[in-house]
């Protein structure tokens, strides 16, 4: 939890009887958040389909981060910035956000448009991972892969028809991967930008991984290299 990205806690009546909601309290209390208490829910602009158990908070947006912070953090860490060419589902976001901060992503970088936004559902899908993760919104994919390039990270773009298995990429330094949407994978004419296509290889009576699953073994294989 992040006390200063909170500006306050609303609770239902009931909550705080049991134990380690009476915590959660203590804790909010001990920082200085301010907490309400409301007898429903009704009208607080809560995401469609949340489930709120008693609880909701207003946080400020405080995963926002720029590319060159990310790219910074890439040298630093010799970890893998991660980019989103048009991911549709919330959930996928959600879970690849949290394969991110698994294996130690630099940062995420999605594109204003023709992507899932940051709401509820990927919060939730993220199951807290989004509390450690830095993300950058780019108006351009194509612009923030030209940036990479010029700064020497080597792009690779996942692919299931990507020539090199990715096991096999000899890239020891800051690297930068790309996942494509669900239907239809990288758009080709960003293929065409990047530095190589890498496959993950499967059961031949399978076409592809769910995109979260991809990025896991993807970022596993790119994250063991540096060790």
């Amino acid at each position: 939890m992040r006390p200063q990205s909170i500006e306050w806690v609303e609770v239902l009546p009931s909550f705080g009887r049991k134990k380690n909601q009476k915590f959660l309290l203590e804790k909010l209390k001990r920082e200085n958040v301010l907490v309400r208490k409301v007898d429903d829910f009704h009208r607080r602009m809560l995401p469609k389909g949340a489930v709120h158990q008693g609880i909701c908070a207003r946080a400020l947006v405080f995963w926002e981060t720029s590319l060159d912070e990310i790219i910074d953090r890439a040298f630093s860490s010799r970890n893998t910035i991660v980019i989103c060419d048009q991911i549709e589902d919330p959930q996928n976001l959600g879970a690849l956000i949290r394969a991110a901060v698994a294996f130690f992503a630099a940062g995420i970088v999605i594109p204003q448009k023709q992507n899932a936004p940051i709401n509820g559902t990927v919060v939730k899908a993220s199951s807290g991972a989004l509390f450690h993760a830095r993300i950058c919104t780019t108006k351009s994919i194509f612009s923030a892969i030209e940036e990479m390039q010029e700064k020497s990270i080597f792009t690779v773009g996942l692919d299931a028809k990507g020539e090199t298995p990715i096991y096999r990429l000899g890239t020891r330094g800051p690297c930068c991967l790309v996942l494509g949407s669900e239907s239809k994978g990288i758009r080709k004419n960003l293929k065409r930008r990047l530095d190589t296509l890498a496959s993950i290889p499967i059961n031949p009576v399978l076409d592809s991984l769910n995109v979260s699953n991809a990025a896991s073994v993807a970022l596993y294989e790119l994250n063991k290299k540096k060790q």
